[in-house]
């Protein structure tokens, strides 16, 4: 009997490892702007799916500033298909997209892969050639981690907000964890 409840606690530690890498970004930065399109170029990245609410604009905003619209343009003048991938509802993500001038899906339901999915089926792209942007570990990263994408967190714009800020001490740990993997990367020389 010993031996199976050991065999079990195995079994639920290698879940856990599982369940814990896809929560951890392949890259953090304090913003979109960041991200630049020689970045992306240099992962192989021809595709991006991006978050809207706390990753390019507050969910208080309602318009895109000129500053993202021009980024967007970079990106696609760049090579990068670019789709806003949103859990907001239709009329949010359609009007924010619209004066971007990009496509966009809203009711993503991330983290399932379907979003994923269909974004990438949409651009036309393997989702291995694609970044997932985003400020949430457990919808963004984790849905992109699980379909291939590379992913990059993003710090959230309402931050200041109490529910963000108890979010984030939920995802410290992740990324904490993508930091260090960086940097040990970069000491390696990978």
């Amino acid at each position: 009997i010993y031996m199976y409840e050991l065999s079990n606690l195995e079994e639920t530690e290698y879940i856990l490892k599982i369940m814990l890498h896809y929560l951890i970004p392949d890259y953090v930065f304090d913003n979109i702007y960041e991200i630049t399109p020689e970045f992306l170029l240099s992962k192989g990245i021809k595709g991006a799916l991006i978050d809207i609410d706390g990753t390019v604009a507050s969910h208080k905003i309602k318009d895109p500033s000129e500053k993202l619209c021009k980024y967007i343009k970079n990106l696609e003048h760049c090579g990068i298909k670019v789709i806003f991938l949103s859990n907001n509802n239709y009329k949010r993500v359609g009007t924010f997209s619209n004066q971007v001038g990009i496509q966009w899906i809203s009711r993503a339901k991330k983290p399932l892969k379907m979003g994923f999915k269909n974004g990438a089926k949409l651009l036309n792209i393997p989702l291995n050639n694609i970044v997932v942007i985003g400020d949430q570990i457990f919808t963004d990263v984790f849905g992109g981690n699980m379909t291939g994408a590379l992913t990059c967190k993003v710090q959230s714009i309402d931050i200041d907000e109490f529910w963000i800020k108890l979010r984030y001490q939920f995802e410290r740990y992740f990324v904490n964890r993508s930091i260090e993997n960086t940097k040990e990367n970069k000491k390696n020389g990978s």
